[in-house]
C-alpha cells in the first residue's frame, strides 16, 4: 500500500498548476513590466521615442602609437593590443559592409518603385486615351 500512496503522489506533483507555480522569474520581463508600470504612473510626462543613431565608424588611426621596433620581443601586453586593434577593424569593415547593402537595397527598392510607377502611369495615359475616345464617339454620335 505504501507504493501506491507513493506513485499518486508523484502523479499529483505532476499536474499542470504545480509546474506553473515553479516557473522562474524571468528579469528582462520583470524589467519591462517595473518599466511600463512607471510609464504608467508618470502619464504625464513626455516619452522619448526617438530613434537611437547609427553606430559611428570610427577612421583607422594615422599614427600607431604602440608600434615595436625591429629588436623588440613580444611582450606580454602585445597579444592584447593586437587583439584589440582586429576587433576594431573587424567591426568597422562590418558597419561598412552593412551600410553598403543597406545602401544597395535602398536603390534597387528605389528603381523597382520608379518601374512600378512607370507602368502604371502607361496603364493611367493607356485608360485616358480609351474613356476620352469613347467620349469623342458619343459626342459625335449625339450630332
Amino acid at each position: 500500500m505504501a507504493s501506491d500512496d507513493d506513485n499518486s503522489k508523484s502523479s499529483e506533483s505532476e499536474s499542470p498548476q504545480d509546474s506553473s507555480l515553479k516557473r522562474k522569474r524571468n528579469p528582462l520581463v520583470d524589467k519591462q513590466r517595473s518599466h511600463i508600470d512607471y510609464l504608467m504612473k508618470h502619464i504625464d510626462k513626455p516619452v522619448d521615442l526617438s530613434v537611437p543613431e547609427k553606430p559611428a565608424i570610427k577612421p583607422p588611426p594615422d599614427i600607431v602609437l604602440n608600434v615595436r621596433g625591429s629588436s623588440a620581443g613580444a611582450g606580454s601586453s602585445d597579444f592584447s593590443i593586437y587583439r584589440d586593434q582586429r576587433r576594431k577593424e573587424n567591426l568597422r569593415i562590418k558597419l561598412m559592409e552593412a551600410e553598403a547593402a543597406r545602401d544597395k537595397a535602398k536603390e534597387q527598392f528605389e528603381n523597382e518603385m520608379e518601374s512600378l510607377k512607370q507602368k502604371d502611369n502607361e496603364k493611367t495615359a493607356k485608360n485616358r486615351a480609351k474613356r476620352q475616345k469613347r467620349k469623342n464617339r458619343a459626342k459625335r454620335a449625339k450630332k
